[in-house]
């Protein structure tokens, strides 16, 4: 009816094929779900059935994001040679555009109601929570078109667990060559189980992550005093629970949840040795949400079985970024001015100072806790830790303090401990290795097993007196490694490994906790604290205390002020350590090397980045900072 001459018209061969194609062109413009291609036969007088295989897609600026196989393949087909380096640069070149990494969808904090199409690219910033075996994958393939020609094209098995045949082809079933075989590397990952709520809010905002959850942002806060003051409206009676999120009306807390299986399944093609259990890593990918069949299996999509497959979502890893932190706000201002970092410091202590009044002593090791590091490991021991242990505080202390660590540190968690919870609550990660079945052969979280650089504040506030069991005894040996050697155990059926970590944990208690910890502190007041008043900093104040943070705490991860020490200084140290174990004012190595830490701190906290002459003496400016 829209034509200016009805009825039939009369068309060439090539004008209806023509037309065919437009035809599904403009249906796949606006259908991202449409097929790849289309197949048309054609019926001639001489030649019989010709066939004629179109690609659907055009190469818009969405189908490196919506269709990154489509890229991937033309590429193999254009030169297989250099196939590989030319999809690392491909994609780098979009990824590297701060415009275009931004229209990559993220996986972090989306819904399952919305969920994202399978073979889609993906950005995924997850916590790596148990490391597999390599996987070894078939990395091409055959494939034969179905018409007279029987036309064979060789297509690449990189970037996916499927062999795809493109319309009118089927895969040839054959055994490949041996060395059309590879491995890549398998990790279980989560999203990072401690990461705080301004943390999520800030990678949306600076990231273009898609904001679903309907709780009031943290940038809706204009000053401190709105960010914390939904903690006045908690019960003092309530459980004490961890949660890094916060919501208008009510802040509940709830603990680092143990996740029963691995949301996702990376696979990683290129060498990944920095990859450890337990970093932070930003993948990059091609997202599958399909069951994932064996790598030698010569079926293809259409042929599965879909009671072979295992409900996984994989994601092919295309680039990964190893992450040191998790703060946005550093993403574009990664350093501090001098003035900066005088400035949050001073506005830290005046927040800890309103918790603790009268106790300045306190607050200073609080700080010094805060951004401390471990930068050397020897066997049983562990420098630059340095745990907290406080007692004597009120609940409102407590809940304040819980909530203000959410609101200024990026990982942070609470683990409440009772005589009860270490006699039920497995606290150690576990794995059955025995089991053949790989749905049960995982490696089960637990709260201790959190990414390097975490904060952990350990409540004890509720002990008692009781009866530990072999698992509570158990739990009790496993903090107590973690508090002394920074190590946790992690069980593999028949047999124990201990893992390095790097966990900043804070004790609260009513008395002395019965975990060992390097700084203990019993707070006195005249009056109990009941009501509790924060000065009135501006969310760009609370913002550079964010930053300051998490940029103190690196400077400490780089300094090599100990390590490039002048023989003249190590010789002076080495006299005061003997004169004070003379004098009986240390007992130990250890306590020494506390005071050396401590040092180390001070020095840096006030932008004395080494020690600049033998004639400082280093324990009077230690006692002149501190005490």
């Amino acid at each position: 009816k829209n034509t200016s001459k009805p009825g039939p018209v009369k068309r060439t061969k090539e004008e209806t094929v023509k037309m065919i194609k437009d035809i599904y062109m403009a249906a796949c413009e606006r259908n991202v779900e449409l097929g790849d291609g289309v197949v048309i036969h054609v019926l001639t007088k001489d030649k019989g059935i010709e066939t004629d295989v179109h690609p659907l897609h055009m190469p818009f600026i969405e189908d490196w994001i919506t269709h990154p196989m489509t890229i991937i393949n033309r590429l193999h087909e254009k030169s297989p040679a250099t196939f590989e380096q030319d999809v690392q640069a491909y994609f780098r070149t979009n990824i590297d555009n701060p415009e275009l990494y931004k229209e990559i969808p993220s996986l972090n904090d989306r819904e399952s109601e919305h969920p994202l199409p399978s073979g889609c690219l993906v950005r995924y910033r997850a916590m790596i929570q148990d490391m597999g075996d390599d996987e070894i994958y078939c990395t091409h393939y055959k494939v034969r078109s179905s018409d007279h020609r029987q036309v064979e094209v060789e297509k690449s098995a990189k970037y996916t667990d499927l062999f795809i045949c493109p319309p009118g082809y089927t895969v040839i079933d054959q055994e490949p060559p041996r060395e059309k075989f590879s491995s890549r590397q398998c990790f279980s990952c989560i999203p990072v189980p401690n990461e705080t709520q301004w943390v999520k809010e800030g990678y949306r905002a600076h990231f273009g992550e898609e904001f679903t959850m309907q709780k009031r942002s943290f940038d809706d806060y204009s000053n401190i005093q709105q960010l914390l003051s939904p903690m006045k409206r908690l019960k003092t009676a309530a459980p004490m629970e961890t949660s890094s999120e916060s919501s208008e009306t009510t802040v509940k807390t709830e603990p680092v949840k143990a996740i029963s299986k691995p949301e996702y399944i990376v696979k990683v093609y290129d060498s990944s040795d920095d990859i450890l259990l337990n970093t932070i890593v930003e993948f990059i990918g091609i997202y599958y949400d399909h069951g994932v069949i064996k790598a030698d299996s010569l079926q293809s999509a259409n042929e599965m079985d879909q009671d072979q497959s295992l409900p996984r979502k994989t994601i092919h890893c295309i680039q990964y970024k190893k992450l040191s932190h998790i703060n946005p706000l550093l993403h574009y201002q990664p350093t501090l001015e001098l003035n900066q970092i005088q400035m949050a410091r001073q506005c830290l202590l005046s927040l800890f100072e309103s918790i603790f009044p009268n106790d300045k002593l306190l607050c200073e090791y609080l700080l010094l806790h805060l951004i401390s590091r471990t930068y050397v490991r020897q066997p049983s021991s562990a420098y630059g830790k340095l745990s907290l242990n406080i007692s004597h505080i009120s609940s409102e202390q407590l809940q304040t303090l819980q909530q203000l660590l959410q609101t200024i540190l990026s990982l942070h968690s609470t683990l409440s401990i009772t005589v009860q919870t270490l006699n039920t609550t497995q606290l150690m990660p576990n794995k059955n290795v025995a089991k053949d079945d790989e749905n049960d052969n995982f490696l089960m979280q637990t709260p201790l097993q959190l990414p390097f650089n975490s904060h952990l504040l350990i409540d004890e506030t509720k002990m008692e007196c009781g009866q530990l069991t072999t698992l509570g005894l158990n739990n009790i040996k496993l903090l107590q490694d973690l508090l002394r050697q920074q190590t946790l155990k992690y069980e593999f059926h028949i047999y124990q490994l201990d893992y390095d970590c790097d966990i900043r944990c804070l004790i609260v208690s009513s008395t002395k906790s019965v975990l060992p910890c390097d700084v203990y502190i019993r707070y006195q007041t005249d009056q109990e604290v009941d009501q509790i008043t924060f000065p009135n900093l501006s969310k760009e104040q609370i913002d550079n205390i964010r930053r300051y943070l998490t940029y103190i705490g690196q400077q400490l991860e780089l300094d090599q002020t100990i390590n490039q020490a002048s023989s003249d200084i190590n010789t002076y140290i080495q006299e005061d350590f003997v004169n004070m174990r003379k004098q009986k004012l240390l007992t130990n190595l250890d306590d020494f090397h506390l005071l050396l830490v401590l040092a180390r701190q001070v020095i840096l906290l006030n932008e004395e980045f080494r020690l600049i002459s033998v004639n400082l003496d280093w324990k009077h400016y230690l006692m002149v900072k501190i005490f």
